[in-house]
């Protein structure tokens, strides 16, 4: 990959009615042609030794998650699409039916919002709305 920026990650999200969470990781920013990818270390103590790497270009964000847990989950506006969660406790299948998603970067900083619908197995596990706000370091 091409030089990676350092870059400070705001992770908020939200599950239905419940409270918005955030989280502040530090991770690398790669740019690749006409996409970027995000790179940082899981703060999680569920998700111990797991590292995530996000890739960012318009209309799609795909998550993949390598170490204690492997996982990927991709999204694009309007489809519903499989992705998987293997952990320790064994893998499940996952979808995501995405309702909406918004890729503002400049150079790799902004915002991504994307709003999802999650079935694990098959069964609804939820509505969610995830953020991310990437800056430059410091």
């Amino acid at each position: 990959m091409s030089q990676s920026i350092q870059v400070n990650i705001q992770i908020e999200s939200r599950i239905d009615d419940d409270p918005v969470t955030r989280h502040n990781v530090e991770g690398d920013l790669y740019p690749k042609g006409n996409h970027y990818y995000l790179r940082y270390k899981e703060a999680d103590p569920e998700m111990a030794g797991t590292s995530t790497l996000i890739k960012l270009e318009t209309g799609l964000v795909r998550i993949i998650r390598q170490g204690n847990v492997r996982s990927e989950q991709t999204f694009v506006a309007g489809q519903r699409l499989k992705g998987y969660y293997d952990a320790p406790h064994g893998k499940l299948e996952l979808e995501a039916d995405t309702q909406q998603l918004n890729v503002q970067l400049v150079h790799g900083l902004g915002t991504v919002d994307w709003s999802y619908e999650l079935f694990v197995m098959g069964e609804r596990a939820g509505a969610y709305r995830l953020r991310l706000i990437v800056s430059a370091k410091a």
